[in-house]
């Protein structure tokens, strides 16, 4: 290969490094030549026309860098599909930071990185707060307490963060990071192409270049590319105008927000929690098809006080039968339960029959029995003939 044909390659690297970054071409050539060791491209092209090229080992660390930020260079699949068929238990890097352990994860975009009792979460727009949460159970002793800490693994979920928006920018066209000279960009999704864009969560009007620079998400509220539109279509024929989305130049990342939280499994045990497992119990208490329905369509009633009462059908649960398995349930729950019987709607005709036999089917097939012999049969497709 030609001194003429290496510098061409990392030319090409340095193009599809500048659509990654959202950067410029001199910015990317010259950290191509950074990464081989130069000052910036100048000094190495000076460097080739004295006789030097770059060796095959030099090409491969360049490719090696560029890789990085453009994963599907060389026809490899798509960021955006690596990232959804990843499973997401799956951390993309570990390490310590002060003999804390950590992992990294990515999901569509998003980067999590977490250890013991602490976690931070970045978004996919460039200006996304990072929020970082510590558990309530670690609050007092968390490794997160310490703002030193803190900066350090946001330096570190940062670089990640960096990378990936580099990736989500090499699957989109170069014109949707990039604006043309009348501030053009095109929707990375549905390749409508404008100087001017409209945010269907805020109502906000934002220019090309706002929105190319904050990845296709809203710089006001946040909102995700799905929500940015060519024009304001939902405000048409009203009073509202869009408003104009202010962004200050040069902004850069928000401070992170510290939240205290707790992710342990909760059991909440409020009227549709506490009447559901006493349904369950019911079922649990029912010997035969009579019963079941007695046990589905009972009436459950639970009070301020988490007390319940239960009413049944006096077709279908018998008068004498306690439901032990439901006054089980409600001494574990610490709760008072009451029963009571009424005479409601009942679905099918000959209650008694649910009572004969222990199987579903038996039953069906002695309600089909009897209605044949002394009523009528109607079957959904009936209706339509």
């Amino acid at each position: 290969m030609t001194t003429k044909t290496k510098i061409d390659q990392l030319k090409l690297l340095a193009k599809r490094y500048a659509h990654a970054t959202r950067s410029n071409h001199r910015e990317a050539l010259d950290a191509i030549a950074s990464e081989l060791g130069f000052p910036h491209w100048k000094a190495l092209t000076v460097k080739a026309k004295q006789g030097w090229m770059p060796s095959e080992e030099e090409l491969a660390k360049a490719d090696t860098f560029v890789r990085e930020f453009f994963p599907s260079l060389g026809g490899k699949p798509q960021f955006i599909e690596q990232s959804m068929s990843r499973p997401v238990s799956n951390p993309i890097k570990v390490g310590e930071i002060d003999g804390y352990a950590y992992q990294l994860f990515e999901f569509s975009g998003d980067i999590r990185m977490e250890g013991d009792g602490w976690r931070i979460l970045i978004g996919e727009a460039d200006f996304s707060q990072p929020v970082v949460e510590i558990e309530t159970t670690h609050k007092e002793t968390s490794s997160a307490n310490n703002p030193g800490f803190v900066e350090k693994a946001l330096a570190i979920a940062d670089a990640q963060a960096v990378k990936t928006r580099a990736a989500i920018a090499s699957d989109w066209p170069r014109r949707s990071t990039k604006p043309n000279a009348n501030g053009e960009v095109v929707h990375p999704l549905n390749d409508d192409r404008a100087a001017e864009w409209f945010c269907l969560h805020c109502d906000g009007k934002i220019t090309g270049a706002q929105i190319a620079e904050n990845l296709w998400h809203c710089p006001s509220c946040g909102a995700s590319p799905l929500n940015i539109f060519i024009s304001p279509w939902w405000l048409e024929g009203g009073d509202e105008e869009p408003k104009a989305v202010e962004c200050v130049d040069g902004r850069t990342r928000p401070e992170p927000r510290i939240d205290v939280v707790d992710s342990r499994p909760t059991l909440r045990l409020d009227e549709e929690s506490i009447s559901l497992l006493l349904r369950i119990a019911l079922l649990e208490d029912a010997t035969n098809p009579g019963e079941r329905l007695g046990a589905l369509l009972a009436e459950i009633s639970v009070d301020d006080e988490n007390d319940a009462w239960i009413t049944f059908d006096e077709d279908l649960w018998p008068e004498d039968k306690d439901p032990g398995a439901a006054i089980a349930v409600a001494d574990k729950l610490g709760i008072e339960l009451e029963r009571a019987t009424t005479c409601m709607t009942f679905p099918f005709t000959w209650p008694g029959l649910g009572h004969v036999t222990a199987s579903t089917s038996e039953y069906l097939g002695l309600l089909l029995d009897a209605y044949e012999e002394h009523g009528v049969i109607v079957r959904n497709n009936d209706d339509h003939e």
